[in-house]
């Protein structure tokens, strides 16, 4: 009931009404850590989770904070009818919202006492035995950030016959796992066209917007909404869209080399004549056609099974991590985006590595773009045969990925990576590999291109080695010879 109350009294306010402490009057919620996130910290759950809760004050960015002590207990049968039982405990520090959610934590957690505190807007935090609660009379609302890294593009959907347009996005990590919803919105530019909107649940990152009206320009924006209101809108992101068979208004032909798209069998007149749209007809009688881009864009990575990710730097220091998982989007015929890799079970030395804010052996990018490119062609017996690779770097002026292991410290790559990939087949699971000797990746560049390694804050080469199974969200092709 609380929230609701809170909710529409925001909602009242963002329409021009102002936001009354007296509506908010002293509501109490119990503060506890979400089992979720407790999982994380303890690692086991046999029969729940056991919580002893002591709020302490106000954090810096207002919220109210504590710790928790975490325990499960574990038990199974042995030889003879004995019986064993382990304890499990760990302790974590907490940061809530308003309305006792987990907003984050970090291990390990501070002492565990109790201090109840007040605030200068007279919320303040009380415990009761090992059980702590929020009394809040004028709570600070917070909406979430602006979603960043939005990339968009429009193309024929083949089996509905209209353009659609794919937009990816990312939103803030530290509230991710509050988010009620996102709203993605293009908004036409002089232009009587309709205003396409769509919400997206959370943990999805990307969305599809359609009919996209013909040679028409949209300024595309992102906002995110959660139990205290709505983000202000991303950075616009201006796109013209292509005219109604899906081809660029310019009249340009498309830039060459590789890209991603589809091979799709027609009755007749097609410009190729297999199914890998590599072999063209000259006679325009082929069975085949190629279609640039994806209608389904979204893939994921998972590490293929006995091998491991490392991180090598040219001086032999090293991290080592058991498990990797990614998702992202293909954002054009040529581009992904949104791509990010986590990491986890990684460590140096016998040591733990960790980014900020995640549990400890876990690592995580920055959000990544990428970019497909040719990283060498052969010739065997006078034929060419070109080798495609995707290219990832960090959007923005991010660092691609920043990691703290206790035996070296902090950890800042820079750079891109690439990594061969499959072209001349429709698929929707593909090989990812990235190789690395000594610290020195392979490959280092694209055919006649700049170099494109990761460095450290040394300027140190550091070398990932890295194995994944791509799936992709519908069966897509590289094309190497488009």
């Amino acid at each position: 009931m609380a929230r609701k109350l809170v909710l529409t009294v925001f909602a009242m306010a963002a329409a021009g009404g102002a936001l009354a402490s007296s509506a908010l009057a002293s509501t109490t919620v119990p503060l506890y850590m979400s089992q979720g996130a407790a999982f994380a910290v303890l690692g086991h759950s046999c029969g729940g989770i056991q919580e002893q809760v002591y709020a302490t004050g106000f954090a810096s960015n207002g919220y109210p904070i504590g710790n928790v002590h975490l325990q499960t207990s574990c038990g199974g049968s042995g030889k003879g009818g004995g019986y064993k039982t382990t304890t499990y405990t760990a302790t974590a520090g907490v940061v809530w919202t308003w309305f006792g959610e987990t907003r984050s934590y970090s291990v390990p957690g501070g002492a565990l006492e109790a201090m109840p505190a007040t605030d200068a807007y007279s919320n303040r935090v009380y415990n009761t035995g090992t059980s702590a609660f929020l009394e809040s009379v004028d709570p600070q609302l917070q909406p979430p950030a602006a979603p960043t890294g939005v990339t968009a593009s429009v193309l024929l959907n083949d089996e509905t016959n209209n353009l659609q347009m794919n937009v990816g996005y990312t939103v803030d990590p530290e509230t991710a796992v509050l988010l009620t919803h996102s709203t993605i919105t293009a908004t036409p530019v002089n232009s009587s066209a309709p205003i396409l909107t769509v919400e997206r649940i959370p943990y999805f990152s990307s969305g599809t917007l359609a009919p996209v009206e013909p040679g028409t320009t949209y300024l595309v924006t992102v906002t995110s909404t959660d139990a205290e209101g709505t983000s202000q809108p991303s950075t616009s992101l201006e796109i013209h869209s292509p005219n109604s068979d899906g081809e660029a208004e310019t009249g340009l032909p498309p830039e060459a080399g590789p890209e991603f798209g589809r091979c799709v069998k027609v009755g007749g007149g097609g410009a190729y004549t297999n199914s890998s749209c590599t072999a063209e007809s000259t006679t325009e009688t082929g069975a085949y056609n190629w279609v640039r881009g994806a209608v389904k864009g979204g893939f994921k990575t998972a590490l293929k099974p006995t091998t491991l990710v490392k991180l090598e730097a040219t001086n032999k220091e090293k991290v080592t991590c058991t498990g990797e998982s990614s998702s992202g989007l293909i954002t054009g015929p040529k581009t992904v985006g949104n791509v990010v890799i986590k990491l986890t079970g990684c460590g140096s030395l016998a040591a733990p590595c960790t980014t900020a804010g995640l549990a400890p052996g876990e690592l995580q990018t920055s959000p990544l773009e990428g970019t497909l490119g040719i990283i060498s062609t052969t010739e065997k017996e006078g034929k060419e045969t070109v080798h495609p690779g995707l290219s990832l770097h960090a959007a923005g002026k991010a660092p691609f990925l920043e990691y703290t292991c206790n035996a070296s410290g902090v950890a800042v790559l820079n750079g891109s990576v690439i990594a061969p990939v499959a072209s001349g087949k429709m698929t929707k699971t593909a090989t990812l590999k990235y190789a690395a000797t000594a610290g020195k990746q392979k490959p280092e560049s694209f055919e006649g291109g700049a170099r494109e390694v990761l460095v450290n804050q040394l300027n140190e080469q550091v070398g990932l080695t890295l194995a994944s199974t791509q799936t992709n969200e519908e069966a897509i092709e590289v094309n190497p010879l488009y």
